[in-house]
């Protein structure tokens, strides 16, 4: 027994075992402690009637057994009128763990507790002794957990008690972090305050030389000095032109510098695709996480609004993401040809062994300042900023990160651990920017090729785009994949081997490198205007678009959600489809949409917009600031929606404008902060690189050309990074 006892208390000092889900080896039993205080609450009426009100109540569990998914359950009873302690019946590995019940239990009884084995049992024999004010209201109270027992069995989930809150762990990370985000705030309002101290000096020496013309030559000359010598007051302080890297209002002004009109309809493109992403987001994190929804049947299959037409935009919004990877082929492509002089004789593998080095450090570089920013604010102080029942879910958010966070800046969190869904691995929107690297060291050696003979370079991105797709069809046949989101076992195998690998998701990052070799710079200047030709080509590719987005509708979410083990053609769940019809679409749909953003591009692009109001809007001026803010907003919008979520104490009623505004509002929220990012980390990091490399260029000895070179070319593709027009959800 002693050991039965250090195992339990290894696991409480766990910050990562905090679930009681599994049961643990030997068996778990009640303490003493909990069955004596359990034995005077049965002997107290009103503390009993109160419980009892307050927590779940057992006729609303029944229907877990039917349909037993995260979003069902009944309600949580009034979590606030408990006087005791609220325990949360649900509390699991994942972070999707349906929370289905809450019970009002005196403060002894711990979540180890309740999950006991015996729990149940030593309830029932307390509740019928002679202390036992009410019998028929105590019986109700043991039927209550008596349920609720079964459930977490039957779901392999746990307890959760009190209002739980993330423990701090400023060493090493954490204290180290807040440091550096508070050290570059400070440098922010140096080098701002130091751009007006500059622009008040010289304002001041204007009037004094103004002033001067009608004195004498001697007074001039003093005032001269004296405002002159005030002006530099802070000696390199202010004058040290890093100190202009991080000047906010300088970089303010920068968010609305529309950069190139020839590509300015790419601005729109990005824009409205982080907004869908975030759209989707925000129904995937609202409904399976914290409480849920007490009305599930409103949202949920098979008759809730994600079996609507417009419902099928919550779900489409994956396909956003293969047209960031289609923008971002497309202008890798341009600005390396722009940027980086051809050279024919040269053999392509000596130009991509000396230049990928530097070419893939300025990539990283422009990345990780913003990247690590928000990891280390979705790890060391979100988890910090409130606290409640369902609070307990950052653990197993955090928990990928404790494990596997280093894969993360190494670009490969999206294959290691290998065998886990996307959803578990650490900052899991974090995959785009793993396969994006990825694909760029690939796509670099094809640009080169294409600079060196543009028709096979052309051609072979092409094979590769198609080997991308015949890859996507022979694996989505064989491991009967699908992306219909409530198709259990199929969609769970889909995320885990498909969902976030280069392989599947080249296709479109290879599409937008051959739209760009078909129109290289020379060509988007010399555009000719619109054609009716066009506008039909135009429309052919949104109807395609159309038909992929909307057309899930047609029976994909007709039947009831499957569970994670469940088969749809087998357990009669999920959509309705063949299985042959499922393959088509997960095999091609993603295909079919990538095709019309390559035709969109092709269109588009360095054409005159006015005759087209499609491209006219996508043109406006308004897009360009939220454009260059989209990679931070991109990064920080979960981290808004958990924060906002997990703070709940009850479940949520689905209502449709509710969601809406709730959308709205993490949009608003998540550009504000994007915005506070790109000021006080994004835009300065880039402007020190920038000026790092002109020193480099500067001292290196012109006895090395192939360093020096590369130091020229890394320069030139940080210039665009840095200004939004290049790159990753920028």
């Amino acid at each position: 027994m002693a050991s039965s006892e250090t195992a339990v208390l290894e696991d409480v000092h766990d910050p990562y075992s905090w679930s009681t889900s599994l049961g643990s080896t030997p068996p778990l039993l009640t303490s003493a402690a909990c069955t004596g205080s359990l034995a005077t609450f049965f002997s107290d009426a009103s503390a009993l009637s109160v419980a009892t009100e307050a927590s779940s109540h057992p006729s609303g569990l029944e229907a877990l057994y039917a349909q037993p998914w995260v979003y069902a359950g009944g309600g949580l009873g009034n979590i606030d009128e408990c006087s005791l302690q609220t325990c949360l019946a649900g509390a699991g590995v994942r972070r999707d763990s349906i929370t289905f019940a809450a019970v009002c239990v005196v403060p002894e009884c711990s979540a180890f507790d309740l999950a006991a084995d015996d729990f149940v049992s030593t309830v029932a024999r307390v509740s019928a002794g002679e202390s036992s004010v009410d019998p028929p209201l105590a019986q109700e109270y043991v039927t209550l957990l008596d349920r609720i027992a079964d459930l977490n069995k039957f779901l392999q989930t746990g307890w959760i008690c009190g209002d739980f809150t993330v423990p701090w762990s400023l060493v090493p990370f954490g204290i180290i972090f807040i440091a550096v985000i508070l050290l570059l705030l400070i440098f922010s309002m140096v080098g701002t305050l130091s751009r007006q101290r500059r622009n008040f000096s010289k304002s001041a020496n204007n009037g004094t030389v103004k002033g001067a013309e009608t004195s004498n030559s001697l007074e001039a000359s003093s005032s001269r000095e004296k405002v002159e010598n005030d002006g530099d007051i802070g000696g390199l302080l202010f004058t040290n032109p890093i100190w202009s890297s991080f000047d906010m209002s300088r970089h303010v002004r920068r968010l609305n510098r529309q950069h190139s009109t020839e590509t300015a309809v790419l601005d729109g493109l990005r824009v409205g695709s982080i907004s869908w992403i975030m759209l989707g987001h925000s129904m995937a994190i609202m409904s399976t996480s914290g409480a849920g929804y007490s009305n599930p049947a409103n949202f949920l299959p098979p008759h809730g609004l994600t079996t609507t037409v417009a419902g099928q935009l919550l779900f489409s919004s994956r396909l956003a993401v293969d047209t960031f990877l289609c923008i971002s082929g497309f202008l890798m492509v341009h600005v390396v040809d722009r940027k980086m002089p051809r050279r024919n004789s040269r053999p392509v593998v000596w130009r991509y062994l000396t230049n990928i080095p530097s070419l893939f450090f300025a990539r990283v570089v422009r990345i990780l300042p913003v990247y690590a920013a928000c990891l280390g604010f979705y790890t060391q102080i979100a988890p910090h900023l409130g606290s409640g029942p369902f609070w307990y879910q950052w653990l197993a958010l955090l928990k990928p990160c404790h494990d596997y966070g280093w894969t993360n800046f190494l670009f490969v969190n999206n294959f290691v651990p290998l065998d886990l869904a996307i959803t578990e691995t650490c900052f899991y929107h974090s995959w785009y920017l793993a396969v994006d690297v990825q694909l760029f060291v690939v796509g670099i050696f094809l640009v080169f090729w294409y600079q060196s003979n543009s028709m096979h370079g052309r051609r072979v991105t092409l094979s590769l785009a198609l080997l991308s797709v015949l890859i996507t069809m022979y694996l989505s046949y064989n491991r009967r994949w699908s992306v219909n989101t409530f198709d259990g076992a199929a969609v769970a195998r889909f995320d885990v081997e498909a969902y976030a690998k280069p392989h599947i998701r080249a296709q479109a990052y290879f599409a937008g490198m051959y739209v760009a070799m078909l129109l290289p710079t020379s060509v988007l200047r010399q555009r000719s205007s619109w054609t009716w030709r066009l506008h039909l080509a135009m429309a052919v590719a949104l109807v395609c678009m159309a038909l992929v987005t909307f057309g899930t509708a047609a029976g994909a979410y007709a039947r009831r959600p499957c569970q994670y083990t469940e088969w749809p053609e087998v357990d009669h769940c999920g959509s309705s489809w063949s299985r042959n019809v499922t393959f088509l679409y997960t095999a091609l749909g993603r295909t079919v949409w990538i095709a019309g953003v390559a035709v969109l591009l092709y269109i588009c692009v360095g054409r005159n917009s006015e005759r087209s109001l499609l491209a006219s809007v996508l043109s406006w001026k308004c897009w360009t600031a939220l454009s260059q803010l989209s990679f931070g907003a991109y990064l920080i919008h979960p981290i808004v929606i958990f924060v906002w979520q997990l703070a709940d104490r009850q479940k949520e009623q689905f209502r449709l404008l509710t969601f809406g505004m709730n959308y709205l509002s993490v949009c608003v929220v998540s550009y504000v902060l994007a915005l506070a990012t790109a000021l006080i980390i994004e835009f300065p990091c880039a402007d020190l690189w920038q000026h790092f490399l002109r020193n480099w260029n500067r001292t290196s000895p012109s006895r090395n050309p192939p360093i020096y070179q590369s130091g020229c070319e890394a320069n030139e593709i940080v210039q665009l990074t840095r200004s939004g027009r290049y790159g990753s959800l920028e």
